[in-house]
Order: C-alpha cells, then structure tokens, then sequence
C-alpha cells in the first residue's frame, strides 16, 4: 500500500520535487512496512527528495495534527505528502487547513472515513489508498475455519489495496469498497 501511495505522489509530482512522510508509531508493523513501500517507491525517482522522515504522528489525529504543526516550515517547502494510515492523514489534514496549505501541496493518505473522503472530493487530498475490510474478514474467516479443520494455512494473506481518487470515486468498484459494513 505504501508503494502503490508512492508510485501515485512521484506521478503527481512529475518525479521531482521535496516530499515529507509523516510516520504513526514507532512499533507499528503494518504502517512500518507502508512507510518503508513509500520509500522504495520515491526513491526511484532520483529527483524526488525527502525533506521529512524522522517524525511521529501519535495514535490519535489530535496528536498527528500537533506533530504536523510542529514542521509547518517544512510542509510550506514540501511539494508532497504521505500518511500511512487514517489518524496520521486526518491530523496532517487539520494542520494544513489551519495553514492554508490544503489543495496547494500534493497529499497522499492511507484509509478512509468521511472526512477523508470529503477533503478528496474538495481537493484538499489527492488520493488515499484503501484496504478492503469485507475481504479481509472473509479472508480472516475462511482462513481461521480451514486452521480449524487441520489445513495447512498460509501465514500472512494479502487482501489488496486500492488507490481512490477523485477520478474514480464514482466508480462501482469503489463505491462498493466504500460502502463495506
């Protein structure tokens, strides 16, 4: 997902220009293995350059949007953006509408809500890359019942994740991503 969030800012950017990653929490595997994929994916542009890598968002929005204030200088030189999950994404949001800076540098999260959605729809985020929960709970189900009949089950399953833009939103593949219970 971090790649796939990577691939999508370089093309924005034309593959030059100064990008900030704002990580979540030391520790945390899953976003630790999508701020490295963001990584690999910008650092194939040789003009690309990472102004940003060293911050933590925090486990809640509030504390991503404080981390966010704490390197405005930095997010008014950057020309993007990447969050690794929702609560990083949403407080990187409220800090660049506090700054007027939403819309006016490129921003690539991770997840969805209604807010993220909505600043997608406006603009002010360029894309987010989404899981598919109702895949994973299948997976994570038929996966647990096979375990319990004595299979062989694999380790780790990878569900996919999409890129949502305002260009496909609208689009019945994400809608029903979307509208997932």
């Amino acid at each position: 997902g971090g790649y796939l969030g990577g691939e999508h800012l370089s093309k924005l950017l034309g593959g030059k220009g100064k990008v900030v990653l704002l990580r979540y929490q030391v520790g945390s595997a899953s976003t630790t293995e999508r701020e490295e994929g963001f990584l690999e994916a910008i650092g194939k542009s040789k003009d690309l350059q990472v102004i940003v890598d060293n911050r933590y968002a925090g486990a809640t929005a509030g504390e991503a949007k404080t981390q966010s204030m704490n390197i405005i200088d930095k997010l008014k030189e950057a020309d993007g953006i990447f969050c690794p999950n929702e609560s990083s994404t949403f407080g990187m949001l409220l800090a660049l509408k506090q700054n007027n800076l939403a819309g006016k540098v490129r921003f690539v999260g991770f997840d969805t809500s209604p807010p993220l959605i909505e600043a997608l729809k406006m603009g002010e985020i360029d894309a987010l890359v989404a899981q598919d929960p109702t895949r994973m709970g299948y997976e994570g189900v038929r996966i647990l019942l096979e375990h319990i009949r004595g299979k062989k089950v694999p380790t780790t399953v990878d569900t996919g994740v999409r890129l949502i833009t305002r260009n496909n939103l609208n689009s019945p593949e994400i809608k029903k991503l979307l509208d997932s219970p």
